[in-house]
C-alpha cells in the first residue's frame, strides 16, 4: 500500500533534512580536524625568537637565535612575548579563514560573530527555507 504522501513526500522531506544535517555535521567535523591540525609560527620583530602555536592554542616549539642569549632578561622576555602575540594572531586569522570556508562566506561569519545570524538564515544559505511548511512535500 502506498503512502498518501507518495514517494518523496513527508518521508522525503525528513530524508532531505537528515542529509543536510549530516552534511553540516561532516563540515563541522572537518573544521574541527583542520583546527586541531593547525600549526602556526610567529616571529619577534627582531627575528631572534620564533614560537609555534598548535591547534589547542598551546605554545609548542620555541626557537631562540644564538644572538638572543646576549639579550638582558627584560628584552628577551619582550621578544618572546612579541613572538607569541604574532603566533596567536596568525592562529586566529587562519582559524577565521577555516570558519569562513565552512560557513560558506565571510558575510555569514560576520553575522555569526555579531549574533545576528538566525537559524533560518543559516539553513537558507544551504537551500533550505524553514518558513515554507511544505518544503519537502512537493515533487
Amino acid at each position: 500500500m502506498s503512502s498518501p504522501w507518495g514517494y518523496g513526500g513527508a518521508g522525503g522531506a525528513v530524508e532531505n533534512m537528515l542529509r543536510q544535517a549530516q552534511e553540516q555535521q561532516r563540515r563541522l567535523a572537518e573544521f574541527q580536524q583542520q583546527r586541531a591540525d593547525l600549526r602556526v609560527t610567529g616571529e619577534s620583530p627582531d627575528g631572534l625568537v620564533r614560537v609555534t602555536v598548535d591547534g589547542e592554542m598551546k605554545v609548542g616549539d620555541i626557537e631562540l637565535n644564538a644572538r638572543a642569549m646576549r639579550l638582558d632578561s627584560y628584552t628577551l622576555a619582550e621578544s618572546l612575548q612579541a613572538a607569541i602575540d604574532v603566533a596567536y594572531a596568525a592562529f586566529n586569522e587562519r582559524q577565521q579563514e577555516l570558519l569562513t570556508e565552512m560557513l560558506g562566506g565571510s558575510e555569514l561569519v560576520r553575522r555569526a560573530q555579531e549574533g545576528s545570524l538566525t537559524p533560518e538564515d543559516w539553513f537558507r544559505q544551504f537551500g533550505v527555507d524553514l518558513s515554507d511548511p511544505t518544503r519537502g512535500l512537493r515533487r
